[in-house]
C-alpha cells in the first residue's frame, strides 16, 4: 500500500483533505498548508506517490499496463482501506500535485463516485495538473520516455553538475531552491517519470465533466513560469466546466514564496466547496427494534424525535423482530440498528441480510451477547446504553443506604404498629449516617458509580472486587478487601455483580453468618447472586435486615415470606430505568447518533467483533 501520513484536528473531523502528491516540493508546500486545514476541523490524508522510502513503487510487470492504472489503482486501495474507514462518511477535499498526483487525485475522485462507500469529493484542487505536456501529447508515449531519458541523463552527472545546470535553466532561483530540486531530480525513480507522465486512457476533458456534471467543484491552479498548462489547456479545463487560475511567476510547482498565497487560496476552495455540498445530501438509513413496540415512545421525548428525524433516515414503524416483508425490506438498507429492551437475537441471517449495517446503538446494557461472531470482513459499531440505564440503580442504592442507615424502615414500622411517640434515641440508638460502613460488591459500572455519589457523605466504603487492583480502588476512594472481611465490618452491604457462574450464590449462608446484627443487606443486581434459602433463613431470624429489588423468581409467588417480614423492603424491579428516567436513554440514543453521522466515535462503545 501507498505511503501516508494522516493527521487528525484536535476536535471531531468534519471534513478530509485528501492530498495526493509526489514531487519533494509539493509535499513541502503541502507541509504550510496543513495547520490552516487541521485548525478547521478538517483531517489531512497526505498520500506520498514516491513509494516506500528509495524502493520503486512498481515492477516491470506492473509497467506492462497502461500509464498510470497502477498509480490510480494504488490510491483507491488506500482509500478503502479499513484503517480509514472511520473518517470515509466525511467530505472529501481532493488536492493533487503535477501530472501523476493531479491525475490520480481526479481519477480516484471520479471513480469513487460510484464506489457504495468512502471518500466522495465535495471538491478537487488540481495544482498544475499536466507539467510540460500539450494536450495532443496525452496519447503518446513518446513523450514520457523522452522524460525518461531525460532524468537518467540528469542523474548521471555529479551534484555541481546538476546544480549548475539548473542555475542556468533557472536564474530566478535562489540558492535554496536550487538544492531542493537537484536533491528531488537525485531522488527521483526515473520509471515513476515513465509511469506517470502519460495517461492514455485518462480523458482529462470527460473527467473534468463528469465530475462537475456531479456537482464537484473543480479548481485547477498553475503558474506561468515553465509549465504545460498553456492557453489551450485552460480553454479546455473551462469548457468543461473547472475553474482555473493562474498564479503569475509559479513554475511547475508552487515555489516557496506562492505557499501562503495557494494556502490561502487552496482553503477558501476547499470551505466554498464544502458549503456547496452541504446541502441536501442522503441521511443514513436506520430502524428500530424493540419490544414491546411502545416502548420506543416511552424512551424518546418530542424533542429526541425530531432530533432523530433530522439525524437519519427512520425505515418503517417500531418492529418488534426481524421477520416480517417490511423488516426484511427495511434491513436491505440499514446502516444503523436502534435496538432497546426485547430485541431478538441478531442471527447471521439477520447479519446477511444488512449488508450495510455499520453501527448499534442499544438502549439498554449491552447488546453484544445477542450477536453470533461476526464473520470475517465484517466490522459493526456499537454502542449501550448501560451507563444512562446505571445511573437511575445507583441512586437508588445511595438512597436506600442512607435510609437504611437512618433505619427509616424500622422506624416506619414501628410508628405504624403503635401510633404514639416513639422516643427514637431509646428505640433507635445506632441510627444515622455519621461514620458507617458500607460494604459495596462489585466494582462495576454501577458499583463504581454508587461509590462515587457515597464520596460527600462522612461514610467509609469498603469495596470487594477480584479484578480491582489497589491503584484503582484508591482513585475512587474506597478500601479494598477479602469478601469475608467485608461482609464482617459493613454496616450496609450492596451487591453489583453481574450473574456469572463464578457470582452465582456468591452470597451464601457462610456470607450472610458473617453480617452483624442490624446489618442491611441490599441487591439491585440479580436474584441468583444469593442463595436465597439462605437468606430467607437469616431475615426470618430477625438479625438482619434486607432491600431487594430483585428475587428468585424476579416476581415472587403470593404466598413469599418476603412480602410479611417486617425487616425486609421489596420493590418490584425499579431501580433501573422508568418513568422519565427511560428518556434519559432516548437522550443518549441521540446523542450517539449525532457523534455517528459526524464521523467520531461513540461516547459509549461497546466491542461487537
Amino acid at each position: 500500500m501507498l505511503s501516508y501520513r494522516l493527521l487528525l484536528p484536535e476536535t471531531g473531523a468534519r471534513a478530509t483533505v485528501v492530498a495526493i502528491h509526489g514531487l519533494m516540493e509539493s509535499a513541502e508546500c503541502l507541509e504550510a498548508a496543513f495547520p490552516d486545514w487541521l485548525s478547521r476541523g478538517w483531517a489531512v490524508l497526505a498520500v506520498d506517490l514516491r513509494g516506500h522510502g528509495g524502493s520503486p513503487r512498481w515492477s516491470d510487470e506492473d509497467l506492462q499496463k497502461h500509464p498510470g492504472d497502477v498509480m490510480v489503482d494504488d490510491v483507491l486501495e488506500l482509500l478503502l482501506a479499513p484503517e480509514l474507514r472511520s473518517l470515509a462518511d466525511l467530505p472529501a477535499l481532493y488536492y493533487g500535485h503535477s501530472a501523476g498526483g493531479s491525475v490520480a487525485g481526479a481519477v480516484a475522485a471520479a471513480a469513487l463516485l460510484r464506489e457504495p462507500a468512502g471518500f466522495r469529493p465535495a471538491g478537487v484542487l488540481l495544482e498544475d495538473p499536466f507539467w510540460r505536456l500539450p494536450v495532443t501529447a496525452l496519447q503518446e508515449r513518446s513523450v514520457a520516455e523522452q522524460a525518461y531519458e531525460h532524468l537518467l541523463g540528469v542523474q548521471s552527472r555529479t551534484a555541481t553538475e546538476r546544480a549548475a545546470i539548473r542555475r542556468l535553466e533557472w536564474p530566478d532561483w535562489n540558492e535554496a531552491e536550487i538544492q531542493r530540486s537537484c536533491k528531488a531530480q537525485e531522488e527521483c525513480d526515473p520509471r515513476l517519470v515513465l509511469n506517470g507522465n502519460v495517461i492514455p486512457l485518462t480523458p482529462w476533458p470527460e473527467l473534468i465533466s463528469s465530475l462537475t456534471a456531479s456537482g464537484v467543484p473543480m479548481l485547477i491552479i498553475t503558474g506561468t513560469v515553465r509549465t504545460g498548462i498553456t492557453a489551450e489547456h485552460q480553454r479546455v479545463a473551462r469548457s468543461a466546466g473547472a475553474h482555473v487560475e493562474v498564479f503569475d511567476g509559479a513554475s511547475h510547482f508552487i515555489r516557496r514564496d506562492m505557499e501562503e498565497r495557494f494556502t490561502r487560496r487552496a482553503a477558501v476552495f476547499f470551505a466554498d466547496a464544502l458549503v456547496m455540498q452541504a446541502g441536501p445530501a442522503a441521511k443514513h438509513v436506520a430502524m428500530t427494534v424493540m419490544a414491546p413496540a411502545d416502548l420506543f415512545s416511552k424512551l424518546m421525548s418530542p424533542h429526541a424525535i425530531s432530533s432523530l428525524s433530522q439525524l437519519v433516515d427512520l425505515r418503517g414503524p417500531v418492529f418488534e423482530d426481524f421477520s416480517s416483508p417490511e423488516a426484511q425490506a427495511a434491513l436491505s438498507d440499514v446502516e444503523i440498528l436502534i435496538t432497546g429492551w426485547g430485541c431478538p437475537k441478531i442471527g447471521l441471517d439477520v447479519l446477511e441480510a444488512a449488508p450495510n449495517l455499520r453501527a448499534i446503538i442499544h438502549a439498554g446494557g449491552v447488546i453484544a451477547d445477542k450477536l453470533p461472531p461476526l464473520p470475517a470482513g465484517r466490522s459493526i459499531s456499537g454502542s449501550n446504553a448501560g451507563d444512562a440505564n446505571g445511573r437511575p440503580v445507583a441512586e437508588y442504592t445511595l438512597a436506600m443506604i442512607l435510609l437504611a442507615n437512618k433505619q427509616a424502615f424500622e422506624s416506619s414500622h414501628v410508628y405504624r404498629q403503635r401510633r404514639t411517640r416513639i422516643d427514637r434515641e431509646q428505640e433507635f440508638p445506632k441510627a444515622g449516617n455519621y461514620q458507617k460502613t458500607i460494604g459495596l460488591v462489585g466494582a462495576s459500572r454501577i458499583g463504581r458509580r454508587v461509590a462515587e455519589l457515597l464520596q460527600p457523605f462522612q461514610l467509609e466504603v469498603l469495596v470487594y472486587d477480584p479484578y480491582l487492583n489497589a491503584a484503582d480502588a484508591a482513585a475512587l476512594g474506597v478500601k479494598l478487601l477479602p469478601l469475608e472481611e467485608l461482609m464482617c465490618t459493613s454496616d450496609v452491604v450492596s451487591l453489583h455483580v453481574p450473574v456469572t457462574p463464578e457470582t452465582t450464590g456468591l452470597i451464601g449462608a457462610q456470607e450472610l453468618a458473617l453480617l452483624r446484627d442490624g446489618a442491611t443487606i441490599i441487591n439491585t443486581a440479580r436474584g441468583e447472586v444469593v442463595d436465597q434459602e439462605a437468606l430467607e433463613a437469616e431475615l426470618a431470624s430477625g438479625r438482619i435486615n434486607a432491600i431487594l429489588d430483585v428475587a428468585v423468581p424476579d416476581v415472587l409467588p403470593p404466598g413469599h415470606v418476603f412480602y410479611d417480614l417486617p425487616n425486609v423492603f421489596l420493590t418490584p424491579h425499579i431501580a433501573g430505568s422508568m418513568g422519565t428516567e427511560l428518556l434519559r436513554m432516548g437522550d443518549h440514543i441521540v446523542a450517539e447518533l449525532e457523534r455517528y453521522v459526524s464521523g467520531q466515535p461513540f461516547a459509549y462503545p461497546e466491542e461487537l467483533s
